[in-house]
């Protein structure tokens, strides 16, 4: 008894191979991401930087993710995942070579254009993968199940991160052990490539309507975006206080190691490790509760945690506390991804405008996060800019809780 209940509560990756496959390609590959995030303010603020023009720089990546949008969606008729994910490797492993190969602010926007164009194929890739080849009723559980593995390897990279720090300066030494993580990535996907995968939902092609035009994609845009209006909120919303966080947090937890003796990165490893939880947990929370009402209510309690997290100086309770802001945080993820997912189900003519949307959020949210982020954090300090965020992120949650009350739930 004990033992078919455990196995209906495992995530799907255990039952599917081609899931777990992606989800080990995703593990290395953040791991290789997570590492260098974690180093990007350091190496920048290292370089005589301010904070506040290193959180410009960084919050250029997803300008230039915005611009990419643009060209993928004029240009590509069809972003199959197979595709992405190449391109994502390509361009992820030119990204190292740019941020440790000079100390100048256009090195550093170069590195960061580069960022926000893998960026925008591990997103897009991710979204493809789950679904074509998932259930409509799986599509939570599998993006909680990726999520998983990602957010294994975003906990880990805080950890290497710092280590790296300690035997290694920026340079060639640095990026022969960053490349360890991204080549048994690849292999992951070399796997993923040459074994046949049965498409589910494998779009047909015949129900999209081509724009003609800028002011017909324009058009389409708007359109889909007013659906879509409370989803991409949340999307703003979370991506905002998730890349100010990585933004001046890794300069935090070394500050906050140093002065407590505690290992460097701690701080950022305790805000990783509720994903993978989250992970785990996902498929059980959405088939009790709206998938859309857990959004909103986990990105608002999440925010209110962060609030608290400027009203103390104790290193136990900011770990503590940017733990459980995290936990809820999280919860937002994998489910603002199965609303996107559920309306390509319903509309599949749709699929390349709002996965471009999401993304185009995704990339505003990350553009605004590390400029806020950086500025605040120079200007206001760490607890302070922790308050800022979780303001935010309640007023948004609040404003959004009480619109979809109103109108009876989102309309996707």
């Amino acid at each position: 008894m004990r033992k078919r209940h455990l196995r209906a509560h495992l995530p799907k990756f255990s039952s599917d191979r081609m899931l777990l496959m992606v989800g080990l390609m995703v593990f290395f590959f953040v791991i290789f991401d997570g590492v260098l995030m974690y180093l990007a303010p350091i190496v920048i603020t290292g370089a005589g930087i301010s904070e506040s023009l290193m959180g410009l720089i960084i919050g250029s990546s997803s300008i230039a993710g915005f611009a990419f949008d643009f060209v993928l969606t004029r240009t590509v008729r069809e972003a199959h995942y197979r595709q992405m994910f190449l391109l994502m490797f390509l361009l992820g492993a030119l990204y190292p070579l740019f941020l440790f190969g000079g100390t100048t602010v256009t090195f550093y926007l170069v590195a960061m254009a580069v960022w926000g164009f893998y960026y925008d194929f591990y997103n897009m890739g991710t979204l493809d993968f789950v679904e074509r080849t998932a259930d409509p009723t799986h599509h939570a559980s599998d993006f909680g199940s990726l999520r998983a593995f990602e957010g294994t390897g975003y906990l880990l990279a805080p950890f290497i991160g710092s280590l790296l720090l300690l035997r290694f300066q920026p340079g060639p030494r640095m990026l022969l052990a960053l490349a360890v993580p991204l080549v048994i990535s690849f292999l992951f996907y070399l796997v993923l490539v040459l074994r046949p995968v049965v498409e589910k939902n494998a779009p047909s092609g015949t129900e999209r309507r081509d724009a003609t035009g800028f002011l017909t994609e324009m058009g389409l845009w708007r359109t889909i975006g007013a659906i879509l209006l409370p989803a991409l909120a949340l999307t703003l919303t979370i991506n905002m206080i998730d890349s100010a966080i990585w933004t001046f947090g890794p300069i935090f937890s070394e500050e906050l190691g140093k002065a407590s003796g505690m290992p460097g990165g701690v701080f950022m490893i305790a805000y990783a490790l509720p994903p993978i939880l989250v992970g785990w947990i996902i498929g059980l929370v959405t088939r009790k509760f709206r998938t859309k009402s857990v959004t909103i209510a986990s990105v608002g309690v999440g925010s209110v945690i962060l609030v608290s997290l400027g009203m103390t100086q104790f290193p136990a309770a900011l770990i503590a506390l940017i733990f459980a802001a995290s936990f809820f945080l999280a919860i937002g993820w994998p489910t603002i991804n199965a609303v996107y997912a559920e309306y390509i189900e319903r509309i599949p003519g749709y699929r390349k405008e709002t996965e471009t949307l999401q993304d185009m959020f995704t990339n505003f949210g990350d553009t605004a996060g590390p400029i806020l982020g950086g500025y605040m954090a120079q200007y206001l300090g760490s607890a302070h800019t922790f308050v800022a965020l979780g303001i935010t992120g309640t007023a948004i949650a609040a404003v959004l809780m009480v619109s979809e009350s109103r109108r009876g739930g989102m309309r996707v």
